[in-house]
């Protein structure tokens, strides 16, 4: 049975103390600043819109996305004189689900809230998928929409319960103010509860009467210090025993999840690993806690993950979680047999998630950037057990299991894996840092293969959707990324099937020139899907039917060229030369379709598709080049597939090596449906059988 955990109330350190003054610090940056905002008009009647222009000045926020209409309009109002006081700037996106994203893109670059907007009935619906993304992965994103006034009656035109619905369901929190003194103390609550403990999304609905009630504004201060701004700590006691287990374990392992990235723990992490030799092994979301070039760093755990990152919890004495949720992509079907053999410690600032998937033996909740520098410093001159060995041989495995890889170097034909490491050679040839890369990627068989390809030099350097799994996120959480993080390059990697579901932020990537790199990988299917078919389902497929061509004649390129010419020649405004460009486009998309690329370029954004790895390398290199937006449409076969390593109903156990029957001392390797060993698919005659291996020493002793 799951024990129920109490954590004790723990005095703070000095240290604790003084990162809750920074934290308080930077939650609220405009009391930092010069006329702190608002705390002049402390007494005035404000309407509850300019409230909350007043709130998002004292957290310094630079941008909300959304899109207007007659519930919201009080909120929209006010957020435009604001923008043009220079406060902040409203960005206008295609599409409410698109806010959403870019939302929280810009909260899971930077750590800070993103805003969105929407407005009463459809509008607030279409921000669920993204609010329940960032909820589900830790994002703090405030959403503010617009409602009915609070006199209107419950079947009023687009009126709609969206506080009912999100409520602990999609979002961490809703909130709703019934009058005008609601909306302080509410603002407070909602931003407290998107930022503390594990961070998340949070709705506030305004009814329209609210938007414009006037009331006495109060000193902000007055709400904010009715909550807790500080983070749980371990106890002495827990850092003594953390630290012991630290110093005498030989074959430990650190299991570093998204926790550790939000509280920014990536450096003390990476120092801890380096002074007592540790591996490390992360969480999709953990990707660039350390550099992927690391000799530390075993990659990525999970059903998608490196053989060795799934086998070492197995064979490690310790196994240190920091900031996890043993998900059920780690641990598969059998939670309790996840690192069996291993003293198991989990660190995290969510208390219901200590012994909630699986038990351990020392939970600590607590911060992970504060319990690793006070377990670092408890372990300051003292002997530490030799791990040369143990590092050796996880070494030995992450050569001996590669990754797959179904690039062939001998042909043109592209594959996931060649573009990826091509996309990352001409971020250098165009001399950016890939430490300053910021890449997001939609759900897919492109995302995992991006997690194991695609080069992560820091934390925040890869994002995705990952509890909720959500296609359509890539595009707009470049935007939102693009926002908080001018100074990096921002990497849109999209399948085809995401992309149509986000194109509609096209629009906002042209309209702003958001400086976003799109690639825009068309296998032609639902790749993912399509792969699982083939490999539960007989091949049963309904994705094939959909509406992707190819090039279904061919095309007389130059045919198209002659017609062009002449109708350009024709042509008197920029009225005839527009219209005679998009009827040839119209004619040349029935022949291939479809040609994302030439969408794009509706939206003022250049593009390209491309065939070839020749192609590729030329126009990843102009994409790199040009200033603003680029799209890039790669061309793939839709056999490149990501097979899972694990089979539903397995775990990561399976992959040990066992005896072949008790005390017959013939130890066996027990293979998922795909070989990672030899890149190859196992016949079907084979699926569930053990295979001889001989030459690779997996066994515990």
């Amino acid at each position: 049975m799951t024990a129920t955990v109490r954590p004790a109330i723990v005095p703070m350190s000095a240290e604790s103390a003084a990162d809750t003054v920074a934290r308080r610090t930077r939650l609220f940056p405009g009391f930092s600043a010069v006329g702190a905002p608002g705390t002049g008009r402390y007494g005035e009647s404000l309407s509850g819109s300019a409230l909350v222009v007043e709130f998002m000045r004292l957290t310094g926020t630079e941008y909300i996305f959304g899109i207007p209409g007659g519930a919201s309009l009080p909120i929209n109002d006010a957020l435009t004189h604001a923008q043009v006081d220079g406060h902040f700037q409203y960005i206008l996106t295609g599409h409410e689900q698109g806010a959403a994203f870019e939302a929280e893109g810009y909260a899971a670059a930077t750590g800070r809230a993103g805003w969105c907007t929407g407005t009463s009935g459809p509008g607030a619906t279409n921000l669920i998928t993204g609010l329940a993304d960032a909820f589900r992965d830790s994002r703090p994103v405030i959403a503010l929409t617009g409602n009915t006034a609070t006199t209107a009656e419950p079947e009023a035109f687009q009126a709609i319960d969206i506080v009912g619905i999100t409520h602990g369901k999609a979002t961490k929190a809703s909130f709703r103010p019934e009058r005008a003194e609601d909306v302080q103390p509410m603002l407070v609550a909602a931003y407290h509860a998107a930022v503390t403990g594990r961070p998340g999304s949070v709705l506030v609905d305004f009814p329209k009467d609210i938007q414009i009630k006037p009331s006495t504004m109060r000193p902000w201060e007055e709400f904010i210090a009715r909550h807790d701004w500080s983070a749980p700590v371990a106890s002495d006691a827990e850092i003594d025993r953390l630290a012991d287990l630290l110093a005498t374990a030989e074959r430990p392992v650190l299991y570093c999840g998204h926790g550790a990235v939000i509280d920014d723990a990536s450096e003390d992490i990476r120092a801890l690993s380096e002074r007592l030799n540790l591996p490390v092994i992360t969480t999709v979301h953990a990707l660039g806690t350390l550099a992927t070039d690391d000799a530390r760093n075993f990659g990525m755990i999970g059903m998608h993950g490196q053989v060795v990152a799934n086998i070492a919890p197995h064979l490690a004495d310790l196994v240190i979680n920091l900031g996890a949720r043993f998900d059920d992509r780690v641990v598969g079907a059998r939670p309790a047999e996840f690192a069996a053999q291993a003293t198991l410690v989990h660190v995290d600032v969510d208390a219901y998630q200590l012994n909630r998937v699986r038990v351990v033996d020392l939970p600590i909740h607590a911060g992970v950037r504060d319990t690793v520098r006070r377990v670092a410093a408890r372990l300051a001159g003292r002997e530490i057990a030799n791990r040369d060995a143990w590092l050796a041989r996880l070494a030995h495995l992450r050569d001996a299991l590669p990754i797959a890889t179904y690039d062939d170097p001998e042909t043109e034909t592209l594959s996931h894996e060649w573009v990826y490491a091509e996309a990352a050679t001409a971020v250098r040839d165009a001399g950016r840092d890939l430490a300053e890369v910021v890449a997001t990627f939609d759900v897919g068989t492109h995302q995992m293969k991006g997690a194991q390809r695609f080069p992560a030099a820091r934390p925040r350097s890869w994002i995705s959707s990952g509890g909720m799994g959500s296609m359509a996120c890539a595009l707009p959480m470049a935007v939102g990324a693009a926002y908080g993080r001018p100074d990096a390059t921002v990497i849109a990697c999209v399948g085809d099937g995401g992309f149509v579901m986000s194109s509609h932020e096209l629009d906002t990537i042209g309209a702003y020139q958001v400086p976003v790199k799109i690639l825009l990988f068309d296998d032609a299917a639902l790749g993912m899907v399509t792969n699982w078919h083939g490999l539960f389902f007989q091949g049963r497929d309904m994705t094939s039917e959909r509406r992707r061509g190819r090039t279904v004649e061919a095309v007389d390129v130059q045919a198209f060229k002659d017609q062009l010419i002449s109708m350009v020649s024709d042509a008197l405004t920029a009225d005839d030369l527009a219209n005679a460009l998009a009827s040839v486009t119209n004619e040349l998309a029935h022949k291939e379709w479809p040609l994302f690329s030439v969408t794009a370029a509706g939206y003022g954004i250049p593009s390209e598709r491309v065939h070839s790895k020749a192609q590729f390398r030329e126009a990843v290199r102009r994409m790199f080049d040009t200033e603003g937006p680029y799209l890039v449409q790669v061309m793939l076969p839709n056999k490149n597939q990501v097979y899972p390593l694990m089979e539903p109903g397995t775990t990561p156990q399976d992959l040990v090596w066992r005896e072949s029957a008790p005390g017959s001392g013939e130890r066996v390797y027990v293979k998922d449906v795909f070989d990672y060993a030899t890149g190859t698919l196992k016949e079907p005659a084979a699926h569930g059988q053990s295979a001889r291996r001989d030459d690779i020493d997996l066994s515990v002793v």
